[in-house]
């Protein structure tokens, strides 16, 4: 039984439309003075042209970010994320299908759970989380088992009927991404360790879902499933297994709303693969006799077709309150198809709606244009009204090359495009012919992006080239033959020709030395008269074989070694004429050795910003991937080197041997095997090239050169049986120095930085396979495995110091930053010590809800909540932080503040808010202060904290709805548009009072801006001794009119874009009026 791996594309999880964005505080842990909540709509501004141009690039891996933004969602202040595009510009494999979105480009609106089969799917019966996992993790046990106690589970293991290896998971939701595994008791490890907790949920029908709780108590539901469908031509059942899980429901922490996600299944892609498998054995006779079933030094091919079928979950509507995402599949696809001849679809465009209560008003759109000239590419993004009228538009190149058919041969150890004609997917060496798996860079950026022009007519241009590398891992540096294509060529002549009379025989030869199997191209030329004789032959020197090599052009196939190619001419004729060979050769032969091999994929060289107006303002960043003061060496690690041969012994019977019964004498059969599929391994383990170091130049403003931390892989997959690659160094990527240069190379700026490391658990792995088989006697089999033990490591790193100094002439300015994470379960800094130049110290203490233990017993309303907190897994909430100096031997807190929270109702269940703001009254001598503690069932804070902002009162879905300073005025607000918007902000009342005075039915739920207003109007001749500002919206767009306390109204009038069009006063006069134009070149 064998399972396939699915390998879905990456998913970022995100919802968006920015409205309304309340502060309670700054979040630099330097400002400790709280602030009210600020409810009041931002002042409709004029709609940005769009950024461009900015790139972000993760030169870690020289990959540049690219991505298109698709809108926002958000719900109040509570909530808010991004839809978005993204590409990945590493090169596309030849067994790549591209997205319903084009080659390359993957859709961010959701989020996904994707797995990849390990040996039997986890959730099996004899998955790995079913039974006992000591039983199936055999760590000292000898691979060399003869019947012993452990023989049933290594052969088990290596018939794959018991799972020994974790099934490995990747999600992406939200802006946070990882990967994690379950052990044996359903528990999830994370790799690497981060903040979050996510649960298998197990159902009756023997699947699962899962949700995941992030540190501000945000609530991921995954319980959308893909299926899988793998069968293999080369025996085996049919497999059918989920996955891929899909992001269905998030739950918001305080107000317990809901964004909802429904899909589509499809009728099942067909993502099918090939693998091959190359026997042989050397000869052995016995008598001149082979040994019974020895398969000879001949090697024997084998080829699998793999039809693996994926019913994916098509996302088709996001639903969040106040408004509506919908996503459109009508652009018929060409470059997929099913057994069924079902059609494909792409997504053709996203629309926007607002509204509540099922009723939704279509605002705006995004639109998607494809071409599909072997795999479907996307042109064009154009963002546009509901009628389909286009305000502007991302237009993308790509390079002409275009990948081959799926399943091509044409590609290299990595699975890119390498335009080899080959026919065979083992690589050819020393010993056995094979094709051509080295990259080659013209054929690698195939059908690449290659330029992004923007709406505003400015554009970004991508130019890459090759991975490169000087080591494999972290310490063996490389020694690799350099490969030149070398021609030779050469004639002989007997006989007249003309005035010139030749030898009447001549012989000669060219002798050429191929370091590895490869077709050699020969072009020949015959002249030759009736009775004389000519002849052409290639000669393997060592084998002494020949064979004669015709006229024209010719690709003859040669294994490595020596060849003489002999031409022969004679005249034996008494006329005048002549005989002539001439012979073109073409072929790759070793010329050196270089430092620098090519890896797969490709790698960002320059970037170039246009601004649409004038290539003189061109921004060019270019970059350089070399050790510092070292040109001949790549800072380029290689994390996996291609492997394909393992080998095994297997006894066959001797010549004669009698096999009924009894014992009977068995011969070694030492077999050795060449196969694609373990170097499959490479793509789901991430096989890549990253960089230890990278220099960035841009034309305007110096240069940065980055260091980056770099450690060994453990080395599961380089060894049969081939086991997957895990990270077993935690810093690994992070950035350990950058130093900032100016134009004249001139150091400005250093930053140097350090991680500890932790680690908070690990699952244990291993996969076995045969290394020896023989019977000896009728029933009573006697084997020997290899075995392959590797582990799952949940570790992080954390930035434990930064140490950056700045030069001006020959002095220099040093600061220190040193962070301390005194609490693993949150790992968030919980001090923070800064030293500047003058030596001065200032700390800086910050204390979590899970940095307090909570007693049994009856709890105070305020540490009520903080259990609640604890309980909800809400983490990232800040209870108390004060700041300490230490100068001249002196200790003063400088300030701090706490927070007292509360729980109140919500839609669902309760809600955690904050009740009181408290700051320190003043500056305070160390000996005066005590941080805050439990006592006898209640937080207790410092004397010296005085109430500062006291929030009263909030709805049921966290809005607030009253609030005041302490000694001040009451502020009440009142929220409309079924809670989503504040229509009133009244000042010199309470809540209650407020609400008394109107018809909720209207606010929750206008008819219109002007019923709205007029509803709102009893605030102002209802109260008294009050100021009322008022608003009306257009939800999802803006404000539509805001009225000011003194009954001033003013009014914002939108396109059919969604953009800020007019600005009218009372009387209807325009105070301001926008006009967008795009700007084009001067030339225009």
């Amino acid at each position: 039984m064998k399972y396939i791996p699915f390998k879905q594309g990456r998913y970022l999880c995100t919802v968006l439309l920015l409205l309304l964005a309340g502060k309670l505080w700054a979040q630099e842990q330097s400002d400790l003075n709280p602030t009210v909540f600020n409810v009041a709509p931002p002042a409709p501004n004029a709609a940005s042209l769009g950024k461009f141009g900015d790139v972000p690039v993760n030169l870690f891996n020289g990959l540049p970010s690219i991505s298109i933004p698709l809108g926002k969602i958000s719900v109040g202040n509570e909530f808010n994320t991004e839809l978005s595009l993204s590409y990945h510009a590493g090169g596309n494999r030849v067994n790549d299908i591209a997205s319903n979105v084009g080659l390359g480009w993957a859709l961010n609106a959701g989020g996904v759970i994707s797995r990849t089969v390990r040996g039997l799917p986890d959730e099996t019966g004899v998955g790995y989380v079913n039974g006992s996992g000591g039983r199936r993790i055999i760590i000292t046990a000898s691979g060399d088992m003869e019947g012993a106690d452990n023989y049933q589970t290594f052969n088990f293991s290596a018939t794959n009927q018991l799972d020994t290896q974790p099934d490995e998971f990747n999600y992406n939701v939200g802006g946070i991404s990882g990967k994690f595994v379950v052990d044996t008791n359903q528990q999830i490890v994370l790799l690497p360790y981060r903040d979050i907790k996510i649960t298998w949920m197990p159902l009756i029908d023997g699947n699962m879902y899962f949700t995941m709780v992030t540190p501000d108590g945000t609530q991921y539901i995954f319980g959308s499933t893909d299926w899988t469908i793998s069968v293999s031509s080369c025996g085996g059942s049919d497999e059918i297994y989920p996955s891929s899980w899909y992001l269905t429901q998030i739950i918001l922490p305080k107000s317990k709303r809901t964004i909802d996600f429904t899909y589509e299944l499809d009728k099942g892609l067909p993502a099918p693969s090939v693998t091959q498998t190359e026997t042989s054995s050397p000869s052995v006779l016995v008598s001149g006799v082979s040994i019974q079933g020895c398969p000879g030094a001949t090697p024997t091919l084998s080829t699998c077709y793999n039809n693996r079928v994926c019913q994916q979950q098509t996302l088709k509507t996001i639903t969040f309150p106040g408004g509506k995402v919908t996503f459109n599949y009508n652009t018929v696809r060409t470059d997929v198809t099913n057994s069924s001849s079902d059609p494909f679809y792409a997504l053709s465009d996203i629309t926007y709606s607002s509204g509540f209560n099922n009723v939704y008003t279509d605002l705006n759109k995004y639109l998607f244009t494809y071409t599909t000239p072997v795999r479907l590419m996307l042109t064009k993004v154009s963002q546009a009204d509901v009628n389909n009228n286009v305000i502007g538009s991302y237009t993308l190149s790509y390079n002409s090359t275009h990948l081959p058919a799926i399943n091509s041969f044409s590609q290299d150890h990595w699975g890119y495009y390498n335009g080899a004609k080959n026919y065979s997917l083992l690589p050819s060496d020393s010993v056995t012919s094979g094709g051509d798996r080295e990259p080659n860079f013209t054929y690698t950026k195939a059908d690449i992006l290659e330029s992004i022009t923007y709406p505003t007519g400015g554009s970004t241009t991508f130019t890459y080239e090759s991975n490169t590398y000087s080591h494999y891992s972290n310490s063996i540096e490389v020694n690799d033959a350099v490969y030149q294509i070398l021609t030779a060529s050469k004639s002989v002549t007997t006989g007249v020709n003309g005035n010139t009379t030749y030898p009447d025989y001549k012989i000669d030869s060219i002798i050429v030395n191929i370091p590895y199997f490869q077709y050699i191209k020969a072009i020949v030329t015959r002249t030759s008269s009736l009775g004389n004789i000519n002849s052409l032959i290639l000669r393997n020197m060592q084998t002494g074989a020949t064979s004669n090599i015709g006229s024209g052009t010719q690709y003859i196939p040669v294994d490595s070694g020596e060849y003489h190619i002999v031409m022969m001419t004679e005249h034996s004729e008494p006329t005048v004429s002549y005989e002539k060979v001439a012979v073109d050769l073409t072929y790759k032969a070793i010329t050196g050795t270089t430092a620098i091999a090519t890896g797969g994929g490709l790698r960002l060289k320059a970037m170039t910003t246009y601004d649409g107006i004038n290539h003189a303002n061109d921004i060019i960043k270019s970059y350089t991937y070399n050790l510092s003061g070292n040109t001949s060496m790549s800072s380029g690690y290689l994390t996996n080197k291609p492997v394909y041969k393992y080998k095994m012994t297997v006894w066959k019977p001797a010549p004669g041997a009698n096999t009924n019964n009894g014992a009977y004498e068995e011969l070694a059969c030492d077999m050795t095997y060449r196969t694609s599929a373990a170097n499959n391994e490479i793509e789901t383990s991430g096989g890549g090239v990253v960089y230890k170091e990278v220099l960035e130049t841009d034309n305007q403003n110096g240069s940065i050169r980055y260091v980056y931390a770099l450690g060994d892989n453990s080395s599961g997959l380089n060894s049969y049986p081939f086991g997957p690659s895990t990270n077993v160094y935690p810093e690994k990527g992070m950035l350990k120095a950058q130093y900032t240069y100016d134009n004249t190379g001139k150091l400005l700026t250093k930053q140097e930085n350090v991680y500890t490391t932790f680690l908070k658990g690990k699952v244990q792995a291993w996969k076995a396979a045969y290394r020896e088989k023989w019977t000896y006697y009728v029933g009573y089999p006697w084997e020997h495995f290899s075995s392959n033990y590797y582990s799952y490591r949940s570790d992080g790193a954390l930035l434990s110091k930064s140490t950056t100094t700045e030069y001006a002439g020959t002095d220099s300015l040093v600061s220190v930053v040193d962070t301390y994470y005194d609490n693993m379960d949150h790992i968030q800094p919980t001090r923070v010590h800064t030293t500047n130049s003058k030596g001065d110290d200032v700390w800086t203490y910050t204390k979590y809800p899970t940095d307090y233990t909570i007693p049994a017993g009856t709890l105070s309303a305020g540490l009520a909540a903080i259990k609640t907190m604890q309980d909800s897994s809400i983490h990232n909430l800040v209870i108390e932080q004060y700041m300490q100096q230490i100068k001249s031997g002196v200790t003063t807190i400088l300030g701090g503040k706490f927070i007292k929270y509360k729980t109140v109702p919500a839609m669902a269940g309760i809600q955690v808010q904050i009740d009181t703001a408290f700051t320190l009254k003043r500056a305070t001598a160390q000996a005066s202060f005590t941080p805050a503690y439990i006592s006898n069932g209640n937080i207790i804070k410092d004397v010296n904290y005085d109430a500062k902002i006291s929030f009263s009162r909030y709805d049921s879905v966290g809005n607030i709805i009253e609030q005041n300073k302490v000694n001040d005025v009451t502020e009440a607000y009142i929220w409309g548009y079924n809670n989503c918007y504040p229509v009133a902000k009244i000042t010199g009342t309470t809540y209650a009072s407020a609400i008394a005075q109107l018809s909720t039915s209207v606010i929750r739920n206008p008819s219109g801006d002007d019923v709205l207003r007029t509803e709102l109007k009893k605030l102002r001749t209802g109260l008294t001794n009050v100021l009322v500002s008022s608003y009306t919206f257009k939800p999802l767009i803006g404000v539509t009119s805001e009225t000011d306390p003194a009954g001033r109204t003013s009014y914002y009038e939108y396109d059919l874009f969604g953009r800020l069009i007019v600005i009218k006063d009372q009387n209807g006069k325009i105070l301001k009026q926008m006009n967008y134009q795009f700007a084009q070149p001067i030339t225009q």
